[in-house]
């Protein structure tokens, strides 16, 4: 039985039929939640199990570093510099470069998002501490939601759900709750989607939407804009964040695991992430475009 948000009806029986029909001839097991920014769409499948998160768990590491720069623990000015102990195999640049390296919070933040740099994330969690990110997540009342040990990552690489877990619904809590402005100054939420959105490299979510990371720079307009955070890892992927459609959008996210065959071929979980992304803006989106609401 597909998991609906408890005590609501269903308005979009198509989208969730396809979707299911999708998810089933998946080999792994998938989990989506959604919910348009007016609540008038909800739409969850599979979305209270316990995922691993991968590289999305960075989502509530930026969070924490947000939350404690706001209550004056520290500065978004402050740096640190880049040893070869904190080099992490993996995504990122900074595994690269030379120790010596003097970096912001807010930039290792940056490269953390933009291009899920490894090396930045041990270099804040090893700065704020595993167990006051945790803290924060807990805090927020996200009881399946973990970030794990990324100092093992080159030892422990296979065991997917110790980096970090979550589930799709508790993702989209926390998304909507951030659009909302509910859990951080108006400044710091600000930052916090404006991070989000440098993610440029890494396309699941928006790769079939018409959205460009780039129109913001150059000034064009963005009638479609997407802010997320995507992971994967040899059995898992996910993706979470918020597609914005002209004054209206979403919040979604879609995780799987148990998928082995991710393992050389990463494109996998980003086309199943691509494609059902797809549908929900097919299914939603036109009400934003148009200004219409059934």
């Amino acid at each position: 039985m597909h998991n609906n948000f408890p005590g609501k009806t269903m308005n979009n029986p198509g989208l969730e039929s396809s979707l299911i029909n999708l998810i089933d001839n998946t080999a792994g097991r998938v989990g989506v939640c959604a919910e348009t920014l007016d609540g008038k769409r909800k739409l969850a499948i599979h979305a209270d199990e316990i995922y691993p998160t991968a590289s999305s768990i960075k989502m509530y590491i930026l969070f924490t570093l947000l939350a404690l720069s706001e209550r004056g623990s520290l500065s978004l000015e402050d740096r640190l510099e880049f040893t070869r102990q904190a080099a992490q195999p993996g995504s990122g640049v900074l595994y690269h470069m030379d120790p010596g390296l003097k970096l912001s919070l807010k930039d290792l933040a940056t490269l953390m998002m933009m291009i899920s740099d490894n090396s930045a994330l041990i270099m804040l969690t090893g700065y704020l501490g595993l167990e006051t990110i945790n803290a924060e997540i807990a805090r927020l009342g996200l009881d399946s939601s973990l970030c794990g040990d990324w100092r093992k990552f080159d030892t422990d690489y296979a065991d997917s759900l110790s980096f970090g877990s979550s589930t799709p619904r508790e993702f989209c809590d926390f998304l909507l709750r951030m659009q909302r402005a509910e859990l951080l100054e108006g400044e710091s939420t600000e930052m916090f989607w404006d991070i989000l959105r440098i993610q440029k490299y890494i396309l699941p979510l928006r790769r079939h939407l018409p959205a460009s990371p780039w129109s913001r720079e150059f000034g064009f307009a963005e009638p479609v804009w997407v802010a997320s955070k995507s992971g994967l890892l040899d059995d898992c992927a996910s993706e979470s964040g918020l597609v914005r459609v002209c004054d209206g959008g979403w919040v979604i996210s879609i995780m799987a695991r148990e998928m082995p065959q991710i393992s050389g071929h990463p494109e996998i979980g980003e086309d199943l992430i691509s494609a059902i992304s797809l549908q929900v803006y097919k299914a939603w989106g036109p009400f934003y475009h148009t200004g219409e609401s059934p």
